[in-house]
């Protein structure tokens, strides 16, 4: 019995910890004063991306702007910042 309570002590500290922790999370994330400022559309015009190729998948993660794209046989990987709308990476892939 005594390992018993020990358990259910442990048990409910992780319960209250972790919703603890998720009502944190959630309330930061509601009253942050971060705001994402998309770019206009003259500048996302300006993604270089060739006519012959073909848009695999698209990823918006956080600020950032990921597209795989496939030309002539070979993937491309472009990394874009929606905040500036500057690309930032390039990959190539065979």
């Amino acid at each position: 019995m005594k390992h018993l309570k020990f358990i259910v002590i442990i048990m409910g500290l992780l319960i209250f910890f972790g919703t603890s922790a998720i009502l944190y999370i959630v309330f930061d994330r509601i009253f942050s004063k971060e705001k994402l400022i998309f770019p206009q559309k003259d500048e996302l015009k300006q993604l270089q991306i060739s006519e012959n190729s073909e848009i695999i998948n698209t990823n918006i993660s956080d600020d950032k702007l990921i597209l795989t794209i496939k030309l002539n046989e070979e993937y491309q990987i472009i990394v874009y910042d929606l905040k500036n709308g500057k690309q930032l990476y390039f990959f190539e892939t065979n």
